[in-house]
């Protein structure tokens, strides 16, 4: 017998009743319509390495002039935080990115356009942790009976690597209004503006080296390859990289400090390998370290020499070892040394 599994899904509509709330509006209390907020940096000098999205400075504003309330509020009362670069809300900020679940805006208007796009700004309304935006605005309750001046926070960051200077002087990057943006608002609408004031100084040059280990394996010679003092013939060479990160243009010297060291043209330039002779261990070969980006030129023990002329990012500077005979005898077998180096930036 067949069994038949019916399902009866009932559906209960039943009757919602929708309420839109809008909050009442704040008025103007018959005086002063329109406060300034200055947040004034002074001279900010950046230093060492500065990454896109990193946070530069933060200030917090004053009111230029007294603390006088602009307008009356009922409870439940709200206002509009905007991020825009007049008094009023009609000049829309440029967007750059949220940052930490926040809006961030170019501090001028069209940065990217013109050539002014190194820092962007995050405005936060301190008492309710709320971030100022672009239209339609943030809405914030005023929480008191009038509208006084309300505290905020302007965080800079850098939108890229090793920003460049740039001043900003009573630059507008919010106003709190207690209406809705209106295009004939204009420098009549009432609440407060927040201008920012600072001169950003670029951090000076500065080189770092990302890895600090190499490792170079030279591949097996012949014995008969060094019949004499020197570097054999059919000479190999192994090379690894340095890998210097820089904030511009920069000139880099090396030092090589090694243990154990013989000379090679008058200079301490032979790396000697670690337990020579002993076991399995070659004697009387060692190796000799060069900067092929300054003409070849060889480490010296305990010395600086010049290495490379870098430039602003990434560098992949090369160091080159090869082996070179010093001794009267040779004994053919392992050969393993290792050495510091010592890097200068200028």
């Amino acid at each position: 017998m067949n069994k038949l599994l019916f399902l009866i899904f009932i559906l209960s509509l039943s009757s919602l009743s929708f309420y839109s709330h809008a909050a009442p509006d704040c008025v103007n209390n018959g005086g002063i319509k329109h406060g300034t907020m200055d947040a004034r940096g002074g001279t900010i000098e950046l230093k060492g390495m500065v990454k896109k999205n990193q946070e530069v400075a933060r200030f917090t504003f004053k009111r230029d002039g007294s603390d006088v309330a602009v307008a009356d509020c009922p409870d439940g009362a709200e206002f509009y935080a905007y991020a825009t670069y007049s008094e009023a809300s009609g000049v829309m900020p440029t967007y750059y990115m949220d940052i930490d679940g926040r809006p961030a805006y170019y501090v001028v208007r069209n940065a990217p356009i013109v050539g002014l796009d190194d820092y962007a700004y995050v405005l936060i309304e301190n008492q309710s942790g709320l971030a100022f935006r672009s239209q339609p605005g943030q809405e914030v309750p005023v929480n008191a009976p009038k509208l006084n001046t309300r505290d905020a926070t302007v965080i800079v960051y850098a939108t890229k690597d090793n920003p460049k200077s740039q001043r900003f002087t009573t630059q507008y990057i919010g106003s709190i209004l207690i209406n809705r943006f209106n295009s004939g608002g204009g420098t009549t609408a009432v609440g407060f503006s927040y201008r920012l004031s600072v001169n950003i100084i670029s951090a000076p040059t500065s080189c770092s080296a990302e890895n600090t280990n190499l490792e170079m394996n030279l591949p097996k010679m012949p014995i008969t390859a060094f019949s004499s003092l020197g570097f054999p013939r059919d000479n190999q060479y192994a090379e690894d990289n340095l890998r210097i990160n820089c904030t511009g243009n920069a000139s880099a010297k090396i030092k090589l400090m090694a243990h154990n060291t013989t000379s090679y043209d008058g200079q301490k330039t032979i790396i000697k390998p670690d337990n020579e002779g002993d076991g399995n261990n070659a004697k009387g070969v060692g190796f000799v370290v060069s900067a092929p980006l300054n003409d070849d030129t060889v480490l010296i023990n305990n010395q600086f020499v010049k290495l490379a002329d870098l430039t602003s990012g990434i560098n992949n500077v090369p160091l080159k070892t090869e082996y070179y005979r010093y001794g009267d005898e040779v004994k053919p077998g392992k050969l393993s040394a290792s050495a510091n180096f010592v890097l200068e930036f200028n």
